[in-house]
């Protein structure tokens, strides 16, 4: 199941995670579904559910700052920079979706 599904299903089935201030807690409930070793780690005390909670939000602040960072500086990009969109096309392919399909439907209203 992908990560999107999962999210999909733990939303409508934990009326509690649509909310915003519970997104990350809910997160670490999905990641202790996918890796037991982790629950068992939780369970043991061995970390805490808020100290993996703290982990996720600050994952997702370094990522995002880590894009930005890209983004803003390119001197700072590795050299698999440029071929993200070649890579999301490839991808598009393999999941049976048309690549440049938005390209394409812009491109058509204007002809209309």
């Amino acid at each position: 199941m992908s990560a999107k599904s999962q999210v999909e299903k733990y939303l409508e089935v934990e009326p509690l995670f649509r909310e915003r201030k519970n997104k990350d807690r809910g997160i670490v409930n999905l990641l202790m579904k996918k890796y037991p070793s982790l629950k068992h780690c939780i369970e043991a005390g061995l970390i805490g559910k808020e100290t993996l909670t703290a982990i996720v939000q600050d994952h997702s602040s370094m990522d995002r700052a880590w894009r930005q960072s890209l983004e803003h500086n390119p001197y700072l990009r590795g050299k698999d920079y440029n071929e993200k969109k070649i890579l999301v096309q490839k991808k598009q392919i393999e999941l049976g979706y048309e690549p440049r399909y938005h390209e394409n439907v812009k491109k058509l209203k204007t002809l209309l």
